[in-house]
């Protein structure tokens, strides 16, 4: 399996489920040639270091320009998997190496 990562410091502003607004640290981005897909990984900003930082994988669909575009859930259990492997491939590089 090949992954194109990207590395680069990127917030991100989504609404929850209220319609608040949340702002996201873009901590990984890439590419599966599996599923012909992009995804991010994403931690909500602000998020204080002795707390557990929760990752959130979304599918990435940009649009035509390849700006903006919109984040869709990862629903099957085979992308859960794949995106766990590549987290995890980068969580053992250390977390200064991890982190955008």
């Amino acid at each position: 399996m090949t992954n194109e990562q990207h590395f680069e410091e990127e917030l991100l502003t989504l609404y929850d489920e209220e319609g608040n607004e949340v702002l996201y640290r873009k901590m990984l981005e890439f590419h599966s040639d599996q599923f012909d897909k992009d995804y991010i990984i994403l931690a909500e900003e602000g998020t204080q270091e002795e707390e557990e930082l929760e990752l959130i994988p979304m599918i990435n669909i940009p649009d035509e320009d390849g700006e903006g575009g919109k984040l869709l859930p990862v629903e099957t259990d085979e992308e859960w998997d794949m995106i766990e492997e590549v987290v995890g491939a980068q969580m053992d590089l250390g977390e200064e190496d991890f982190e955008a």
